[in-house]
């Protein structure tokens, strides 16, 4: 084979190349284009909506949910789009925490929406952190101090979840309180063994309730023993980690996010740790 040869085959070989490569960015920035006409109509609902604008969202976010994973997938969006569209998202279910589970009237009927909303800005501040301009060790820190308040409240939800227990009445077939935030798995009922005497339903002489079996989300179980008289109590007050998310999403903005990337590694860090102070 001649050089001449050899030559051609490689211009040939490198505008093949080169053709494939614009064919696949074009055909990329194509499909991103129509994702972007997807997830559009998303972004005209924000704030507290009303109920008529809360069913149109629920609509059009299950419309979106629908379609094809092939479809879903070939329109997606750069990741920093990605990230832009679930700030959004999360923050209006902060302000509408009954909206992700409209639709699905057993999961509404049987959840504390509020516990969630705590857990929605945490969600909407993450997608903030990672889609700010910051040096890698700074998003780290911060994603640190927001995992470590989603465990600060996946343990009190759960703690409450199990005062909820404790102080139901004993009676037959007594439901479960309505499931919390960070409440995996546990029983729909309340139970104890009860036996149909003339009178009604009896509980047996010396038998007892039971044992109540919870799991959160991190897969750490817990019992509630219902026959102990002795409330644990809470680790802390339910209102603290609200109060302390609630302060850190009003502050933590992309404007104040902003104004972190412009300090110095020295500043940034102090100010993050007076940010997340009063965890």
């Amino acid at each position: 084979m001649n050089k001449k040869r050899i030559l051609f085959i490689s211009i040939l070989g490198i505008v093949l190349l080169c053709v494939g490569l614009f064919y696949w960015y074009t055909e990329r920035q194509a499909n991103h284009t129509k994702g972007r006409e997807l997830f559009a109509p998303i972004y005209e609902y924000s704030g507290k909506l009303t109920p008529e604008e809360q069913k149109r969202f629920s609509e059009l976010f299950n419309s979106i949910a629908n379609v094809e994973p092939s479809v879903s997938q070939k329109y997606g969006l750069p990741k920093r789009e990605l990230f832009q569209l679930e700030a959004h998202i999360m923050t209006l279910y902060r302000n509408n925490p009954e909206l992700p589970f409209m639709g699905n009237n057993s999961a509404s009927a049987s959840l504390d929406v509020e516990s969630y909303t705590p857990y929605f800005s945490i969600r909407a501040l993450i997608a903030k952190t990672r889609l700010a301009d910051l040096p890698a060790d700074s998003r780290k820190l911060i994603l640190s101090h927001l995992e470590t308040f989603k465990k600060r409240l996946v343990k009190n939800s759960v703690e409450v979840y199990m005062r909820e227990v404790r102080n139901l009445p004993d009676r037959p077939r007594q439901k479960a309180p309505p499931m919390r935030f960070g409440v995996a798995s546990a029983p729909g009922e309340v139970g104890g063994e009860w036996v149909l005497e003339a009178d009604g339903l009896v509980r047996p002489e010396g038998a007892k309730r039971g044992v109540f079996q919870i799991t959160d989300v991190y897969g750490n179980e817990y019992s509630v023993d219902l026959d102990a008289p002795t409330d644990t109590g809470l680790t802390e007050d339910t209102s603290e980690p609200y109060a302390e998310i609630d302060r850190i999403f009003e502050t933590l903005t992309e404007a104040e996010l902003q104004r972190l990337s412009t300090l110095s590694k020295t500043d940034r860090a102090a100010e993050i740790e007076k940010l997340f102070s009063a965890e």
